[in-house]
């Protein structure tokens, strides 16, 4: 309820605001922007992916007692320059943390904990790019660097490695002139929801 809340002003705020200095300033054609996105795609394919070792201890060693996943969503930091008025072109760097911890019924802890740090050139596409209002959908495509902390008993392991990222923008709003705020939907390694806020210069 509190996000909402804070969505709803901010929004509020960024139409008043633009709407009374929409006529004094130009907007210029790069923009940056601050985001959070929730659910991505590395986080669902962890929690997935982590029912097959718990099932597997349950089966042959012991019995699960506490099984969770974690799903923190991803901050995002992007930065666009615009072509013409319907596309630009950029990139995104984002931070997404995932850890699985499991109990089981005689004590036995084991977690997993790894982190992603995602680049991805992105292109944007707009339906509709006038006033205060954007409509757009885009792709991005990199790569994502794996930063592993595991736990093992007393022990604490380091290793890094990468793959391949990728973020789908089925349709993303933004509301504002020079200072706006944002909502997207899509799939991939930014998650299902974004939000934030941008400001062209």
């Amino acid at each position: 309820m509190k996000i909402k809340t804070f969505l709803t002003c901010l929004i509020v705020l960024t139409v008043t605001g633009n709407t009374c200095f929409a006529q004094e300033t130009s907007v210029g054609k790069n923009e940056i922007r601050l985001g959070y996105g929730a659910l991505t795609g590395p986080e669902m394919a962890n929690s997935l992916l982590s029912l097959w070792p718990a099932i597997g201890i349950s089966i042959f060693k012991d019995t699960i007692k506490d099984y969770q996943c974690s799903f923190y969503g991803a901050a995002n930091l992007e930065y666009n320059r615009f072509l013409k008025k319907w596309v630009s072109i950029g990139v995104s760097l984002s931070l997404n943390p995932i850890s699985t911890q499991m109990t089981t019924k005689s004590g036995i802890n084991l977690t997993w904990n790894y982190y992603l740090v995602n680049v991805m050139p992105k292109v944007t596409f707009y339906y509709v790019n006038k006033g205060i209002l954007s409509l757009y959908s885009g792709v991005e495509i990199g790569a994502a660097m794996i930063l592993w902390k595991d736990r093992q008993g007393s022990q604490t392991l380091y290793d890094n490695g990468f793959s391949a990222a990728f973020h789908v923008n089925a349709f993303g709003m933004r509301i504002g002139k020079q200072i706006g705020a944002y909502m997207e939907w899509g799939y991939g390694f930014r998650g299902v929801v974004n939000v934030g806020v941008s400001g062209k210069f």
